[in-house]
């Protein structure tokens, strides 16, 4: 899930501008039941980016083994296109749920992305080479989808390296389709970029829910030393150890801001392992192809 090559990729260098000092406390309970079930639903959707992301899987519902998925099983969600670029870097898919009449973008993990989203803003040279790879299908494809069903939804959401792709596939479509207000819902990203684009992605319509596990040290690479911002809003499962799945709404701390120590990042990065990053409201990797 996690390898060393991916580590290395998330710390190349990064022009970057000073470091945003920033920071407002945590608030506990402010999210809803309701907002805490649309997380879980899509942990779901994400988890199945692991199993149904290869080229046969075109035009079948969505479904995960090792009950992995079971809140979009029971939806009538159908692959419209499959994504992965030449090295199998990246990996996911493009969806239609026309249970929730909703068009879904998703990522699985060990992935990047990206590009120049507007002048000032820099992305992490890995990411921008897998977005050349995926972005194209992409965005025609949520394209084509959106002109034959323009009331349905628009939302991306992805897992560890696979939520900085779904970071800019949202910050992308928004760009190409100003008339819908597409939401991102990521879990266990990375910075993405820096300052300028963080703020940027964080301006425009529509929300980014960004999502971290107690001690996962995903979301804290590459270093804020080197100029990359996390979007905002955090929202910190903050309760319970790596393996915990199951949370209440007072489980959740929310923490505003591109720079933020309350949260997830308010803990020492060394000396933490990974099981965290992998048990994101469901066993995240769950899903096998």
């Amino acid at each position: 899930m996690w390898t060393t090559r991916l580590l290395s990729l998330l710390l190349l260098s990064l022009a970057s501008k000073g470091c945003l000092g920033q920071s407002s406390a945590a608030i506990r309970g402010s999210v809803t039941q309701a907002e805490l079930d649309t997380f879980k639903l899509y942990a779901d959707y994400t988890a199945a980016a692991y199993c149904n992301k290869s080229p046969d899987r075109v035009s079948q519902k969505i479904v995960c083994g090792s009950d992995a998925c079971p809140l979009i099983e029971a939806h009538e969600t159908t692959i419209v296109a499959t994504l992965a670029d030449d090295g199998d870097r990246a990996g996911g898919y493009v969806a239609l749920d026309s249970t929730a009449e909703r068009i879904v973008v998703a990522f699985h993990g060990t992935i990047t992305f990206a590009g120049y989203m507007a002048e000032g803003c820099q992305i992490h040279a890995g990411f921008r080479s897998i977005w050349a790879a995926v972005g194209d299908v992409v965005m025609e494809t949520v394209e084509k989808l959106h002109s034959e069903y323009p009331d349905y939804s628009i939302v991306t959401t992805g897992h560890s390296m696979g939520a900085a792709l779904a970071t800019l596939a949202g910050a992308n479509l928004r760009q190409k389709i100003p008339e819908k207000v597409i939401d991102v819902y990521s879990l266990g990203s990375p910075r993405v970029g820096n300052q300028a684009f963080a703020e940027y992605v964080s301006a425009q319509p529509g929300s980014v829910f960004r999502i971290t596990h107690v001690n996962d040290p995903v979301p804290r690479l590459p270093p804020n030393l080197m100029g990359y911002y996390h979007t905002d809003v955090e929202y910190w499962l903050s309760t319970g150890g790596a393996l915990t799945t199951d949370y209440t709404p007072n489980d959740v701390l929310v923490c505003k801001g591109i720079f933020n120590r309350n949260c997830n990042t308010k803990s020492d990065f060394f000396g933490f392992g990974f099981a965290a990053h992998v048990n994101y409201l469901t066993r995240i990797g769950a899903c096998k192809p």
